[in-house]
C-alpha cells in the first residue's frame, strides 16, 4: 500500500528536481515552533544569526532563514496544494513546517536530507528556547560579530580621516614655510644687490668723488 504521502514527495520531486530524499518527521520542537506566534497566525519562521544555519543549505551564519509553515490537515494527502504553493512562493527553502504536525525536509542524497534534517530540528528547539528567554531568534543581535565590524569599519574611517586632515595640514604648513623661505630669500638678494653700491661702485665710479679726478 502506498503512503498517504506519496502525491506530496512527487510535489517536492517536481519543483525541487534535484532532490533524491524526502524526510518527515513529528518532532516535538518542530511543532512547538509552529506555535511561537501565540495568535498562530504566522507563514513564517525567522532565524537569523545563529551557527547551525551553516547546516541546512542555501544559507550563511547571518542570513534569514526564513521557513514556511503551512496548515495542518485531517489527512496528509491534503496538504498538497499548500506544499506546492509555498515552494513555488520560497524558491531556497528546503524545509516546510506544519503547523501542530511537523516538518518536511528533502535533500539531494539521504545522507544531505538527514543532515539537513538534524541541523533544522536543532534550530528549532533554539527557537522555542529562546522565545522562553525572551530573546527573538529572527533579529539581529544588538551585540555581536556584525556590530564590532561595523564599529571597526566606523573606527577604521575615523582614523583614516583623522590621518588625511593631518597630511593635508601639513602639506599647507610645508608651503607656507616654502613661501616664508621664498620671499626671505628675495629680501636678502634684493640687499645684496642694492646695499654695496647704494654711494658708487667698488671702482668709486658713479656719483662719488675718485681720487683720480683731476
Amino acid at each position: 500500500q502506498m503512503s498517504s504521502m506519496t502525491n506530496l514527495w512527487f510535489i517536492v520531486y517536481k519543483l525541487r528536481p534535484s532532490t533524491a530524499c524526502v524526510l518527515h518527521t513529528h518532532s516535538m520542537y518542530a511543532q512547538l515552533a509552529t506555535m511561537l506566534d501565540a495568535t498562530e497566525t504566522s507563514h513564517e519562521l525567522h532565524l537569523t544569526h545563529l551557527e547551525m544555519i551553516k547546516g541546512v543549505g542555501n544559507h550563511a551564519y547571518d542570513d534569514k532563514l526564513i521557513v514556511p509553515i503551512i496548515n495542518n490537515q485531517r489527512s496528509e494527502s491534503l496538504l498538497g496544494p499548500d506544499l506546492e504553493r509555498v515552494l513555488v512562493q520560497y524558491p531556497k527553502c528546503n524545509a516546510v513546517l506544519v503547523r501542530r504536525h511537523g516538518v518536511y525536509v528533502w535533500g539531494d542524497s539521504w545522507e544531505q536530507a538527514k543532515t539537513q534534517l538534524e541541523c533544522f530540528d536543532y534550530l528549532f528547539e533554539s527557537a522555542v528556547r529562546m522565545k522562553s528567554m525572551g530573546v527573538d531568534c529572527g533579529v539581529v543581535p544588538v551585540h555581536g560579530q556584525e556590530q564590532d565590524q561595523k564599529k571597526m569599519k566606523i573606527h577604521h574611517h575615523e582614523n583614516v580621516e583623522q590621518k588625511t586632515d593631518k597630511k593635508k595640514d601639513d602639506e599647507v604648513a610645508i608651503k607656507q614655510c616654502s613661501k616664508k623661505r621664498s620671499l626671505e630669500e628675495m629680501e636678502n638678494g634684493h640687499a645684496e644687490s642694492t646695499t654695496p653700491y647704494s654711494n658708487g661702485n667698488r671702482n668709486g665710479s658713479g656719483n662719488g668723488n675718485s681720487s683720480d679726478k683731476k
